[in-house]
């Protein structure tokens, strides 16, 4: 098997338009609108691209934002939950522990004590949590 070109993008973040005004929203879940422009998720356990930057958290509508969608990236918690957990995002784009049929966007890579606490996390998008 033989690959023409390089179509793989070994970037850690993609760049797309922003479908809503972001304001605050550093370090929350971000999605991709119907439009196919991100914003922040607004539903629990949606499906998220990934986690905005500090430097992205307030765009106007048809702004350029950056979303990080791999790598260790720092996340704000919804609730407390352990290192360790799968993280799936809140209606607010925060995180909290997946539940059945959430998709996964991370792993906590340290604990979240209360709600807001910004985390460290391992953005792996595992797909949707089974039931336990």
């Amino acid at each position: 098997m033989s690959y023409t070109g390089t179509v793989i993008n070994e970037s850690p973040v993609i760049v797309g338009l922003a479908g809503a005004k972001l304001a605050g929203a550093e370090f929350l879940a971000a999605v991709f609108d119907e439009n196919g422009k991100i914003t922040t998720a607004s539903t629990a356990g949606a499906t998220a691209i990934g986690i905005l930057p500090p430097e992205e958290g307030n765009k106007s509508v048809g702004d350029t934002v950056t979303v990080q969608v791999k790598d260790i990236s720092r996340w704000k918690a919804g609730e407390p939950f352990a290192a360790g957990d799968l993280l799936s995002t809140d209606a607010n784009g925060k995180a909290v522990k997946a539940a059945e049929g959430d998709f996964i966007l991370a792993v906590a890579l340290e604990a979240a004590t209360a709600a807001d606490n910004i985390i460290s996390v391992q953005i792996i998008k595992a797909g949707y949590s089974p039931a336990e």
